[in-house]
């Protein structure tokens, strides 16, 4: 066991740690969040559900399809975005 003063030498040196990590690496991925006009970047609305439900489904369609697919809610609703490559393939199985 070491004295009081290794003790709270150790601490301070885990909280300084923990510090720079956290203004190093930030709180934490903010993920797919469409900025302010609506860019959800490399990813393009194929079609857009009022409810979470509607474009689970709509993704397991695409998905059944290859075609990979995620949701997001938006102002509108879900929207369902996929890679701007596999947009019009998704677009022609969600017309089925």
């Amino acid at each position: 066991m070491g004295s009081i003063g290794e003790i709270l030498t150790a601490i301070a040196a885990v909280i300084l740690l923990a510090g720079f990590l956290r203004y190093t690496f930030g709180s934490g991925p903010s993920g797919a969040l469409p900025s302010r006009g609506g860019d959800v970047g490399l990813l393009e609305t194929v079609a857009t559900v009022p409810t979470r439900e509607a474009a689970e489904v709509l993704a397991a369609r695409l998905a059944r399809e290859k075609v990979r697919a995620t949701i997001a809610q938006g102002e509108e609703g879900w929207n369902l975005l996929v890679f701007p490559g596999d947009a019009d393939d998704a677009r022609v199985v969600l017309r089925m």
